[in-house]
């Protein structure tokens, strides 16, 4: 709600929308008869010897005009079809703008979560290192190790206060990151909750062709280049009507009044207040223009059949991506599931290898290697829950769903999970 309340990209793609709204109208306007009105005035002083003409005048008047087109052959309303088709598109393309600032909102949050995680692993990390190396300066102390134990004990922990500071850094970059995408200034104070459900993992192999189904039926970027198709089949129509001859309907109005000044006049030469009506019907028909319309019908013809094809490409690119991320969430699933047994194992082989060096039946490399197993499970762990969340969140994406509940394969998914 904050990142869609904030954001500018979903404002510009508003926008853009109102602008493919206010285009349509212009052409809709065709549909109207276009009237205008203007008026004029023209002083006129004459220099002659005629002593009956010398006088000056002026004279003044308004006049309207009025044309309506009757008939084009189908290219008005073909225009105002484009039109409306562009407006489609861009509405969609808004639909778009507000998916992909879903997406971006839930991966920034699941990088800032899953940062934040890193740097509680890394204090851990930090924390059974000190052990480590405190105990190898007791067994130094006692006589029951040699000095290389302790300073393979001191790198380890040396290189895991390295690793905290790295994760720190980390942490703040995800948080500018995820206030970016709320639309927040990067030095906004702010904490986030941490996520409280799980994501539904029962989906079988059968669902992703319904999830392709899904994503060609209701993908808004799908929808706004079948629009854009329609919009160019438009188009070409227009051209086509512009190889036959128009129709159109005027009219217009005037009258001109005048004024004469100077001392001599005549009332002979003084010419009457005037006003004049025109009606009109023309045929408007360019027989020869150097093949300019008829380039221009072949031009609208073959970017009409590149977009057909660019359709045909997006259907393609939407399929494979939908497949691409639904198999990539379902190797999410299984890497959680694995990284949770590589933790829990290295947990314990720590805690053993601990024990038992202290008790002298390990060594120092024994308890620096199961140390290290231990670190990598846990950031194993972290990147791996950050993966399923955001595979999911990426399938989601790829069939044009906003949430699991909106994506009818997703929704049965859970269904059945709660069931």
């Amino acid at each position: 709600d904050m990142a869609l309340g904030n954001n500018p990209g979903t404002r510009q793609a508003w926008e853009e929308a109102r602008a493919a709204f206010a285009r349509e109208r212009q052409a809709e306007s065709t549909w109207y008869p276009q009237v205008t009105v203007s008026a004029d005035t023209t002083y006129q002083k004459l220099n002659t010897n005629n002593t009956f003409a010398k006088q000056n005048k002026s004279y003044y008047g308004p006049e309207a005009q009025a044309t309506l087109l009757l008939l084009d052959f189908g290219g008005r309303a073909a225009t105002v079809r484009e039109a409306k088709q562009m407006l489609i598109a861009a509405n969609y393309q808004f639909n778009q703008a507000i998916q992909d600032l879903i997406l971006e909102t839930q991966t920034a949050y699941y990088s800032y979560y899953s940062s934040k995680s890193a740097v509680e692993a890394a204090l851990a990390d930090v924390a059974n290192a000190k052990t480590s190396y405190e105990a190898a300066q007791q067994k130094l102390r006692a006589g029951l190790a040699v000095k290389l134990d302790v300073l393979q004990a001191k790198s380890n922990y040396d290189d895991s206060l390295y690793n905290l500071e790295e994760a720190k850094a980390q942490l703040k970059t995800a948080k500018g990151d995820l206030a970016k995408v709320l639309g927040l200034s990067a030095d906004t104070d702010f904490e986030i909750e941490e996520p409280v459900k799980d994501v539904p993992t029962g989906m079988s192999e059968e669902d992703v062709s319904a999830l392709i189904e899904e994503a060609l039926r209701q993908r808004p970027d799908i929808g706004a280049q079948r629009a854009s198709l329609r919009a160019k089949e438009a188009a070409l129509a227009a051209a086509n009507s512009d190889l036959w001859p128009t129709l159109n309907a005027g009219g217009s109005m005037e009258a001109t009044w005048y004024k004469y000044y100077g001392s001599e006049k005549s009332d002979q030469f003084n010419v009457k207040d005037s006003n004049g009506y025109t009606a009109y019907l023309s045929v408007n028909w360019s027989i020869f223009d150097g093949f300019y319309l008829y380039s221009k019908r072949n031009e609208t013809k073959a970017d009409a059949a590149a977009e057909h094809e660019k359709l045909k490409q997006a259907e393609l690119e939407a399929s494979a991506d939908v497949w691409s991320k639904y198999y990539n969430f379902r190797a999410a699933v299984q890497k959680r599931q694995f990284s949770r047994a590589f933790y829990e194992s290295s947990s314990e082989s720590f805690d053993l290898a601990s024990q038992g060096y202290k008790a002298g039946l390990k060594n120092i490399l024994d308890l620096l290697q199961a140390q290290s197993n231990l670190s990598s499970a846990r950031s194993r762990l972290i990147q791996s829950e950050k993966d399923l969340y955001v595979a999911f969140a990426e399938l989601l994406h790829a069939t044009g769903a906003i949430t699991a509940q909106s994506s009818d394969v997703s929704a049965k998914v859970i269904t059945k999970k709660d069931e």
